[in-house]
């Protein structure tokens, strides 16, 4: 295999701290080409020592100079860049092989969208960006050639179970027709057997402790409503091309099960592995080889049963909501998706309820007009729209 150089986005989250250790263990496979971060200068700092990428790039201009200054005070030659403009080219560098969208929102809409319309290829964490920017970006991927790899887990496992059905960069859509069923797993987060009563006084620090996963705060606020999975059902339809009326979400909660398949000859294929992010990050990376690599973990050593069940019905509004946006099609999911991102800054800073998310979801839905947006540059109007509206709605009802 050539080695390739691999642009990583939000090097110092939780996504790119693994992918960094996975690159580690590569025996020289991947070249860090660039990395990018918000604004953990210190973190970034260590990684740039330890990977020597040709640039590193944060948002503010001040945080940059701070990280130049540290690069120059130990003679190290990444070039320091700063801005959105600056995620943008570190994504489409013609040098650039493999970028790696691990940046968490809808911030990681530019830079995934030059990667792909540059023809690279795609390790997605970000399922923002994707589901804002729906079947403009994958029409984008089928055009430039670029081969989209998802790295959370669920569609890691589908990407997996499915890829004997690729031909280059796109599924083969005759094979495609094979799929009676994709099935996706949730651990159903903190709060499963929580009663709806107990679920008005859940704190933010209660639900940013997944039960099983080590992630940002985001995510695991989505993880507890469920829409994550529902972003994640979304996702899958738009990835592999199949109607959200084959996907259906089971509850798991040991986490082991990631994903099944069923074929229309009876067949059913499933996908199981610890939950370790490193795992789907080096398939990504490696694809379509795998990387010989150690675990510290055996996945049946510990395991006495596995259980899966069916979604209650209004089990999980959020999970809800995220259906009701597929079946309106057109800007429905990026409308919800801005909205979610909305609430959940709320939420997190303890002005609206766990309960109060949902709610402030489905009034903007109720509100807002659906129509197809054109190019990228009607997905930001939109997702600006939406927030600006969903800021609006939660300041003159809760505060």
């Amino acid at each position: 295999m050539r080695r390739q150089n691999i642009t990583i986005h939000g090097s110092t989250g939780t996504i790119g701290k693994n992918a960094l250790s996975v690159i580690a263990q590569s025996k020289n496979q991947h070249k860090v080409f660039a990395l990018s971060a918000k604004s953990k200068i210190k973190t970034l700092y260590n990684q740039i020592k330890r990977f020597n990428p040709k640039y590193a790039v944060v948002l503010d201009e001040d945080k940059a100079k701070q990280l130049s200054a540290l690069c120059v005070k130990d003679k190290i030659s990444t070039k320091i860049l700063h801005g959105v403009e600056s995620y943008e080219y570190i994504s489409s560098d013609r040098r650039v092989d493999c970028v790696l969208s691990g940046i968490s929102g809808t911030s990681a809409l530019k830079p995934t969208y030059a990667a792909i319309r540059s023809g690279k290829k795609l390790l997605l964490a970000n399922k923002e960006s994707l589901i804002m920017s729906g079947e403009l970006m994958m029409k984008t991927a089928q055009k430039s050639g670029s081969q989209i790899i998802p790295i959370d887990s669920e569609h890691n496992a589908l990407f997996q179970i499915l890829s004997p059905m690729f031909k280059t960069s796109k599924i083969n859509l005759k094979k495609r027709n094979d799929i009676s069923q994709i099935i996706l797993t949730a651990s159903g987060g903190p709060f499963l057997n929580f009663k709806k009563k107990e679920l008005k006084h859940v704190t933010p620090e209660q639900a940013t402790k997944h039960p099983n996963w080590i992630m940002g705060r985001k995510i695991s606020v989505d993880s507890a409503t469920m829409m994550n999975k529902g972003l994640e059902v979304i996702e899958a339809s738009l990835l592999y091309g199949i109607d959200s009326s084959k996907i259906e979400v089971l509850i798991h909660p040991q986490s082991i099960i990631h994903a099944l398949v069923s074929f229309n000859d009876g067949s059913t294929i499933s996908h199981l592995s610890d939950h370790d992010m490193k795992i789907p990050i080096s398939y990504a990376l490696s694809w379509p080889e795998r990387f010989n690599r150690k675990s510290g973990k055996q996945l049946f050593s510990s395991i006495d049963k596995l259980t899966l069940r069916r979604v209650k019905k209004r089990e999980f509004p959020c999970l809800d909501m995220c259906m009701k946006s597929i079946k309106i099609g057109k800007n429905a999911p990026t409308i919800l998706n801005a909205a979610n991102e909305v609430a959940v800054e709320y939420f997190l800073d303890n002005v609206i309820k766990f309960t109060d998310i949902h709610e402030v979801i489905r009034r903007i839905l109720d509100r807002s007009r659906f129509v197809r947006l054109k190019n990228i540059d009607d997905v930001i109007k939109c997702n600006m729209e939406t927030r600006k509206l969903t800021t609006d709605i939660i300041e003159n009802k809760w505060k």
